[in-house]
């Protein structure tokens, strides 16, 4: 609720000021009082990495953040030990979720004594010269290797597939509405209509559809225009939530709000090709299946210059001019 009211409190000053609160030069303002803090942390951890993704923020940004983690600690020789205490997604304090669902990093006797690096963002730890972008290829190695899904997500997903001919959807689509405009200009329905129209076009089979969306009017729109599809959708959230929000910042339990979101991003994978706004969620589906390909339909209100969203665009970008 504290977060509707500054919206209100805020009106049109909202949106441009939770950008600058997220912008690279607050982070690394935020960061360096910090930095004396983690040193000692750091060298207490060896031979570990340890970090603890504590802020609340979406779940696709935690992997995105944890992937990049784990690419500095191999990198540094060091052993990435991966946890996270993000509010949204525990109802008990001090608890790591991930490990409820990904089969993630390092755990043993050893992690009792560890004393995680704590931040908002993972550019607060600018001073250990991350690297801000890798490879897709090298991303998704990593994302397997420390992240692999649990049964708990897998048989789940197995089951949703197994109604799927040959386990694979023709196409997956996702659209995020509530907040995104905080993040990037929302994309207009019919877009979405005309990319289906195109991939048509050139004749790509289309039979079953795999949509994300949290946009209920978007989701009729869509269903609407191409009724002989088979749209399969996986939501575990009421449809009467408040939409003005994420839904990672909604009413859901964080069991079901994490369930949802893997298992959305596991489905989006299953595909040839995504059709898509620019969001972690299917950005980590093309993690989770680096060959499959990718059409983006907007970019961010930072010109899509992050991690993995700049390397989906590359790609794009190579492929066109192919």
């Amino acid at each position: 609720m504290i977060k509707l009211d500054k919206r209100k409190l805020l009106g049109p000053l909202f949106a441009p000021l939770s950008r600058a609160k997220h912008s690279e030069i607050s982070r690394m303002l935020v960061a360096t009082a910090w930095i004396p803090n983690q040193l000692v942390r750091a060298r207490y951890n060896k031979p570990y990495f340890a970090v603890d993704i504590s802020s609340p923020k979406g779940l696709g940004a935690v992997i995105s953040e944890a992937v990049l983690i784990c690419n500095y600690a191999e990198k540094n020789k060091l052993m990435p030990y991966v946890i996270s205490t993000n509010p949204l997604y525990t109802s008990e304090s001090g608890k790591d979720f991930i490990e409820l669902y990904l089969g993630a990093v390092t755990r043993d006797e050893n992690r009792l004594r560890l004393k995680p690096l704590r931040f908002r963002t993972v550019w607060s730890l600018y001073h250990l010269n991350f690297d801000k972008h890798m490879p897709i290829s090298i991303a998704s190695k990593l994302f397997w290797k420390y992240f692999a899904p649990k049964p708990i997500i897998t048989d789940l997903v197995n089951r949703i597939l197994d109604n799927v001919p040959g386990r694979m959807f023709d196409l997956s689509i996702h659209y995020r509405g509530t907040d995104k405009a905080l993040e990037a200009p929302l994309v207009q329905f019919d877009a979405y209509e005309r990319a289906i129209l195109n991939f048509q076009a050139k004749g790509g089979r289309l039979r079953y559809v795999f949509l994300a969306t949290d946009n209920k009017d978007f989701e009729s729109f869509i269903r609407a225009k191409f009724p002989e599809l088979n749209f399969i959708t996986y939501n575990l959230g009421s449809s009467k939530m408040d939409m003005s929000r994420g839904r990672h910042f909604s009413e859901m339990s964080p069991h079901d709000k994490a369930i949802e979101s893997i298992i959305n991003m596991f489905l989006l994978a299953a595909s040839p090709i995504c059709i898509r706004g620019a969001s972690y969620m299917s950005a980590i589906a093309k993690l989770i299946n680096p060959d499959m390909k990718t059409v983006t339909l907007n970019r961010t209100h930072w010109n899509s210059n992050g991690f993995p969203e700049q390397e989906i665009l590359e790609e794009e970008r190579l492929e066109a001019d192919s």
